[in-house]
């Protein structure tokens, strides 16, 4: 049963295979084109309380969801704007960052289907045209990565591998959102497909909110599931009528 939505939400949304579907390429996604229009409306219904958490950049979802400016937080809460037209601020960049930028460059240069994306303050080896090699993959950004620097983190997802500097995750860009002005004294409600977004519905439960799985991936968290995007994007779409009938 989906679930009924109250005037006092707080939207958080993960992107790849939440709102949109997942490709082979990050950079192979497709955006549908109502997709921004339907965010800015939700923004209206919502009073601003709708926020992009993603492991993309902020620049990144300004520029494939424009005309569309949401509070978001990227790259895996490295990076947080709590409000559409504040600035965004992001961790510095870690001192292992280059090194393992040209080390992984090295090492995985000829292994067949793999994918860096060079992100400002993290790295992500995505191996979806591969999946046969993951575990053999991620072991090897491990073994390459490992001893480069204090406090970093190998995150695995489905089909990707991201290495960031610790201490900042979904989780903990939700409770920055929560101490917003936009977003304070409202009931969080956390969409997302992969183990990245467990932060993040951990942190919606922990503040009295809800947890809402996409997908088919196990998980002890969720209150909801929906099972696709397409989902996903049909029940944000009946959200703003279904709103006008809520007493606030």
């Amino acid at each position: 049963m989906h679930p009924y939505p109250e005037s006092d939400w707080a939207l958080f949304l993960d992107i790849d295979g939440t709102l949109i579907e997942h490709a082979d390429h990050p950079e192979g996604i497709t955006i549908p084109e109502d997709l921004p229009d339907l965010l800015t409306r939700l923004q209206l219904t919502l009073g601003g309380a709708v926020a992009l958490v993603s492991g993309r950049t902020i620049d990144w979802m300004d520029r494939r969801f424009a005309p569309a400016r949401l509070p978001a937080s990227g790259q895996h809460g490295a990076e947080i704007r709590l409000a559409p037209d504040a600035p965004a601020v992001p961790i510095p960049i870690p001192r292992w960052r280059h090194p393992l930028e040209e080390a992984l460059d090295r090492e995985l240069a000829t292994w067949p289907g793999t994918y860096i994306e060079h992100k400002p303050l993290s790295l992500a080896v995505h191996f979806r045209a591969v999946p046969q090699f993951g575990d053999a993959i991620m072991q090897k950004v491990i073994d390459v990565g490992t001893g480069l620097g204090d406090g970093v983190e190998f995150l695995k997802g489905r089909f990707v591998i991201e290495v960031r500097q610790g201490g900042h995750d979904k989780g903990s860009a939700v409770e920055q959102f929560m101490r917003s002005t936009l977003f304070t004294g409202r009931r969080p409600v956390f969409l997302g497909d992969d183990v990245t977004d467990e932060d993040g519905f951990r942190a919606a439960r922990q503040a009295g909110g809800l947890a809402v799985a996409v997908g088919p991936r196990p998980t002890q968290q969720a209150d909801h599931r929906l099972a696709t995007p397409s989902e996903v994007r049909d029940w944000l779409n009946r959200l703003p009528e279904a709103l006008e009938s809520v007493t606030p």
